[in-house]
């Protein structure tokens, strides 16, 4: 296959960003979008021409001029889109998380088992320069054996209510992240979990049942152990960090300055801060769809499909079960 042909479902902020960098993509055209606001579907068609518009989703799954589909739909509906899309046998790209409910993730295992197909999850984090570095020096054996992993989340603030209310809350979406990264970096699956948290800053939170803060305690099942912080109260900026530790040594991942630029007066110094996790994963949000498209031209499996993506749903969702009951759950 010269060229994918590709179809985005969702143009929210990161679909949006999905439509555009797949239409300046080399191997990559943008064949067809969808979203239920018609004007976003109208501010797409101003920056890129010829691409026409769907007003069902669905027609994308039997679209002749659609050979891949990229769903970046609100989180509550990923899981629904992604069996139909798997039973249309189009290569497709799904968000994070895959879905927020229990009996879903057996229907989307039974789906994807059933259809085998080609599926790649959102966990843009595996494919940032300075992860995928950490991760190949870690694979190289020169720092021994993982031990421990430390992580830290934390965005700047509150997100916009509405949004809150279908994203799955802030372990699903936001320390799910950092959950795949403790089995891609400590090679195990995190067998348990305990889990602490509540509002400290955003009471409107606590009305639709969600936390602004968490942390939490995971346990593998190969005995390595990782701590996971997330937060949405970090008004200094956008803050993300990960530390693994080996038994010959150590990597230390991300930084909060945007720029290494210090700058110092009589009042004191400062320095910029990433604002926001486009800025800070720009370039990893670019390079995942460049291997989606590689991969999918090339008709070998993704690195990060269906059983990672469930993996991490189901650590979560223990987590969350923690958080209610105050007990350490078994991730099952």
């Amino acid at each position: 296959m010269k060229e994918l042909q590709c179809g985005v479902i969702g143009l929210g902020r990161l679909g949006m960003k999905h439509a555009l960098t797949l239409a300046g993509m080399c191997g990559a055209k943008l064949s067809a979008v969808y979203d239920t606001l018609p004007e976003q579907c109208a501010k797409l068609q101003e920056r890129v021409s010829g691409v026409r518009v769907c007003t069902d989703y669905h027609d994308m799954f039997s679209a002749k001029d659609v050979d891949a589909v990229v769903i970046a739909s609100p989180t509550s509906l990923h899981a629904t889109m992604l069996m139909e899309a798997m039973e249309s046998g189009k290569f497709i790209f799904c968000e994070k998380p895959l879905t927020l409910d229990a009996d879903e993730m057996n229907m989307l295992q039974a789906t994807y088992e059933k259809t085998h197909a080609f599926v790649q999850v959102g966990f843009m984090r595996r494919f940032d320069a300075a992860y995928v570095e950490a991760k190949r020096r870690i694979d190289s054996g020169e720092l021994g054996e993982p031990v421990s992993m430390r992580c830290v989340s934390r965005d700047p603030s509150c997100p916009p209510i509405e949004f809150a209310k279908k994203s799955g809350g802030l372990v699903l979406d936001l320390c799910i992240h950092d959950i795949d990264l403790t089995h891609w970096f400590l090679g195990s699956t995190v067998e348990r979990v305990h889990a602490h948290g509540g509002v400290l800053m955003y009471p409107e939170l606590a009305a639709i049942d969600d936390i602004d803060h968490v942390d939490l305690e995971l346990c593998c099942e190969n005995g390595t152990l990782a701590a996971i912080e997330g937060s949405r109260n970090s008004h200094y900026g956008y803050d993300v960090r990960t530390e693994i530790v080996c038994t010959k040594g150590a990597v230390f991942i991300g930084a909060v300055q945007q720029e290494q630029c210090l700058v110092m007066t009589a009042h004191g110094q400062s320095q910029n801060t990433v604002q926001n996790f486009l800025d800070r994963f720009n370039n990893a949000y670019v390079r995942e769809l460049e291997y989606f498209v590689e991969t999918a031209c090339a008709g070998t499996k993704p690195s990060v499909s269906v059983s990672e993506g469930l993996a991490a749903v189901r650590v979560a969702t223990a987590a969350n079960a923690s958080l209610k009951t105050g007990m350490t759950v078994k991730c099952v």
